[in-house]
């Protein structure tokens, strides 16, 4: 069955040790959880990675290149290590470091899971790499929450949790996003009201060609008022006169039975005009209506005919 989902692109970030078997887990996890439980969140999780989505391009050194093509316009990280740390890229101690600085300060959820696996012991260049990580490790342990797992099924459940709290938490932006949108309004609305809306009246014309029972053909112009409703809100009680006009001007506006009970945001009302040769060429129009504070307030404009 179909459903609407916004899709969250999540950044697979690894050094080149860790197990494809590793990767493969996460991208299961990832499926499962879309189906199971992103659906519910109304959301869907893509990873990407350097390996399979970065392009080649010069102009930069290689880790900017790949921040700007992929790692910054991630929505979350899962950080994968196993033995080593990774090379610097002269801006950090790894890639993988330096993508988790980058989200982090970005205020983006990043979750770093470190294999725990039995596996042989090392030495020389490898020790040595391992203990780099390890110091890196514990310096990240200071400002954040790690975790290890030792199997497949414990990565799993590691990323499914992940997943779930960064879905809990981006909802949670949203909605704290949509009360400050609200609350701007608010105030917004609170504030003195935009001159520049309310109720404008205008002019219209529409040209018809009429056929005599002769075939003779003649344009007749017919000639509408509009009241248009440029608020952000509704209106009502919207009424209008006219100023200015010299007695015995052909001006007058057919179908006005008294004031409009209300007018949606963008709304419109027509009203026949009827004009005549020696009809002025323009009226000053004023317009009265009450806002959606219950203030009464007044346009006036020029309706050129």
């Amino acid at each position: 069955m179909a459903y609407q989902t916004l899709v969250l692109h999540l950044l697979v970030s690894a050094p080149c040790d860790v197990p494809a078997e590793d990767l493969a887990v996460v991208r299961k996890a990832i499926s499962q959880w879309n189906l199971n439980v992103g659906k519910i969140f109304g959301l869907t999780v893509l990873p990407v990675s350097w390996s399979e989505h970065a392009v080649a391009e010069f102009g930069e050194r290689p880790q900017a290149i790949l921040n700007d093509q992929i790692v910054e316009e991630s929505d979350m990280a899962i950080a994968l290590f196993y033995d080593r740390l990774g090379t610097p890229t002269g801006e950090a101690e790894s890639g993988t470091a330096e993508e988790i600085d980058v989200l982090e300060q970005k205020g983006k959820a990043v979750g770093v899971l470190v294999n725990v696996s039995p596996r042989p012991p090392l030495s020389g260049a490898a020790l040595a790499e391992r203990q780099r990580l390890d110091s890196y490790i514990d310096e990240l342990r200071k400002r954040a929450l790690i975790f290890e797992y030792g199997e497949a099924s414990g990565l799993m459940g590691h990323v499914n949790s992940f997943l779930s709290r960064a879905a809990s938490k981006f909802q949670q932006n949203v909605e704290q996003s949509k009360q400050e949108d609200i609350q701007q309004a608010s105030n917004s609305i609170e504030k003195d009201p935009d001159p520049s809306e309310g109720v404008w009246p205008r002019a219209e014309v529409r040209e018809e060609i009429k056929t005599d029972g002769k075939g003779r053909t003649r344009r007749e112009r017919k000639w509408t008022l509009v009241l248009e409703n440029t608020s952000h809100g509704p209106v009502s009680d919207v009424d209008f006169t006219f100023e200015k006009i010299e007695e015995g001007a052909l001006f007058r506006v057919l179908h006005h039975d008294g004031p409009i009970s209300s007018m949606s945001p963008g709304g419109k009302v027509n009203f026949p005009l009827l004009l005549g040769w020696g009809s002025p060429k323009s009226v000053e129009c004023v317009v009265t209506w009450t806002d959606i504070k219950g203030v009464r307030r007044t346009t006036h404009a020029t309706v050129r005919t």
